[in-house]
């Protein structure tokens, strides 16, 4: 591909992506990676063109953001781990990356859905002071903070109410956060109860609706019968998770202590 198809096809690929045509953004970048490669800015070096890199950059940010819309985070992963040395670069590549900040939070959220909290803060160690003032990396830090406080009322209501979400890029990877968080709570709540009554564990577990409940319960192996859930019984073993397991305990015993004056 010549440097002047190259120039079209990566004008057709932001075309696309304003035009949220995600699929044809899927086909455009395959042979554009390519041309990339063989223009040598695939990864790049101080001896490289710096107007090159800037659009080889817009390109993988492109790749990130609509890999997150496809509902890939491996391949979001990738693209990632293909920015980063364009943003260790950033100071020489003009203009400056009006994405950078909102990938490297999304990042983070996405290390925080997988509940990879060790590696999280890793990446947030890189971020010097900008985790306070950046409104996109502010973010994924308050729901962690939140996370290991057990405040999982809080982590709700600003991953599910969409007023609080900064992009829809969020809310996707949200999504994810919300049946990780879900499953944690689920987890506690089997080590600590043998049962629990139903309407107790639709609010426990942020369920809206009956219907979404029941397929849970499927899901988790737990019997409903005469307005309880039932837990398997089994040998308890010490949780391997990033979130505190004694902060999960403490508050799930005290939402349903709530929730008991409730029902």
């Amino acid at each position: 591909m010549s440097q002047k198809s190259f120039e079209t096809r990566a004008r057709e690929l932001a075309s696309a992506f304003a035009a949220k045509d995600y699929e044809r953004c899927s086909h455009l970048l395959p042979p554009l990676k390519v041309t990339l490669s063989q223009l040598n800015i695939l990864v790049p070096l101080l001896s490289s063109d710096l107007g090159l890199l800037a659009v080889a950059r817009d390109i993988l940010e492109i790749g990130a953001l609509t890999a997150i819309f496809l509902r890939d985070d491996m391949l979001f992963s990738r693209y990632i781990a293909q920015l980063s040395p364009f943003y260790a670069m950033k100071d020489k590549i003009e203009p400056a990356s009006s994405n950078e900040k909102k990938l490297i939070a999304l990042r983070l959220l996405l290390l925080l859905s997988k509940n990879d909290i060790a590696e999280f803060h890793t990446e947030l160690e890189t971020l010097e002071d900008e985790a306070d003032k950046d409104v996109y990396i502010r973010y994924p830090v308050m729901l962690e903070r939140w996370l290991m406080e057990g405040s999982y009322d809080k982590v709700w209501k600003a991953t599910t109410q969409r007023s609080e979400v900064p992009t829809e890029e969020f809310a996707i990877f949200a999504d994810i956060l919300v049946d990780t968080i879900r499953s944690e709570i689920a987890t506690c709540s089997e080590k600590a109860y043998p049962s629990l009554p139903l309407m107790n564990a639709k609010h426990l577990l942020f369920f809206t609706e009956d219907d979404e409940l029941v397929e849970f319960i499927g899901q988790r192996g737990w019997t409903a019968r005469d307005g309880r859930i039932y837990f398997p019984q089994e040998s308890t073993e010490p949780l391997e998770s990033g979130i505190p397991m004694e902060n999960i305990i403490e508050n799930t015993l005290g939402y349903a202590r709530e929730l008991e004056t409730i029902v």
